[in-house]
């Protein structure tokens, strides 16, 4: 799938986006933007008075339904009871501070966490197709134990997005195990899970694999590297924080693709945008993320 035929799929019908705490323009434009488009009907979820003004302000006319909450924490919980009930199928972040939505989505009682896990990805295309690369957003340094995580979330969403068998490259800067290199040790212990399908049979995982090999055939094959995942990753699990953060900065800014970015693990996707990210960037967030229905 591509961002063409993502757009065939989601014409098919709007589908119930609740905003948490949209409070300030850009979050009201973008909810816009995409009811324009077609693809949603908005449920705003805060505090009336100032939603109204930001309506005036950026998209008069304007009329999505609205949920009136005096605190953030009110909101938190109500835009999640929506995700919840199946009032609403996906789930933007507004002006409300990331710690206490994700409180909201993470509660062992009234929340819709899936996984033990939130991470975020970034879904671009490559070569035709969509590629994710994960975790630049969330876990800064993830263990062992949450990368298994990682992946886990990163499959769920690429088969929602129709790979079928979405094929794992688990980075490092070198392909062989080196002990002091512990980013190829977890790649390496990652590698054999997936070997022994502890991942399920729906996925390859391989690694430590850099960059390069993961997505050239021609690098993979001068290295002497032949696998079903080596030059063909779908999915690119970076070793920490700052090299998915730089990567996926890298891919936007000088490679220029189109790409959305979200958060997953819970029952469905949850979007924040950035206040850098650009109208497309945006729209393409919003999209990825109905489309990616409850990864």
């Amino acid at each position: 799938m591509n961002f063409k035929e993502l757009d065939r799929k989601l014409s098919a019908g709007r589908i119930p986006l609740a905003v948490c705490m949209p409070e300030e323009a850009d979050t009201v434009s973008a909810a816009y933007e995409a009811a324009n488009l077609g693809f949603v009907d908005c449920i705003f979820v805060g505090n009336q008075k100032l939603i109204k003004g930001f309506i005036d302000s950026v998209a008069p006319g304007f009329k999505p339904e609205i949920i009136h909450c005096e605190t953030p924490e009110e909101a938190a919980f109500k835009s999640v009871e929506l995700i919840r009930t199946n009032k609403a199928k996906a789930l933007m972040k507004g002006n409300i501070s990331t710690p206490i939505l994700l409180k909201a989505i993470l509660n062992s009682e009234t929340g819709i966490k899936r996984s033990s896990v939130l991470s975020h990805v970034l879904v671009y295309e490559w070569e035709n197709s969509f590629k994710l690369l994960t975790d630049g957003g969330m876990i800064t340094h993830p263990t062992l134990d949450e990368k298994v995580e990682i992946i886990n979330n990163a499959k769920v969403l690429a088969k929602n997005l129709g790979i079928d068998m979405p094929r794992v490259a688990v980075l490092s800067a070198v392909e062989k195990v080196n002990p002091k290199m512990p980013s190829t040790v977890d790649a390496a212990v990652l590698s054999k899970m997936g070997e022994r399908k502890q991942f399920g049979k729906d996925c390859i995982v391989e690694g430590p694999l850099a960059l390069d090999n993961a997505i050239s055939l021609e690098s993979a094959h001068h290295k002497g590297l032949f696998n079903e995942v080596a030059g063909k990753a779908d999915i690119l699990i970076a070793p920490d924080i700052d090299t998915g953060n730089i990567l996926g900065k890298s891919l936007l800014y000088f490679a220029n693709v189109q790409a959305g970015g979200m958060i997953i693990g819970a029952r469905c996707p949850v979007i924040m945008l950035s206040r850098s990210d650009d109208k497309q960037t945006r729209i393409n967030s919003i999209k990825l993320a109905l489309a990616g229905g409850n990864a």
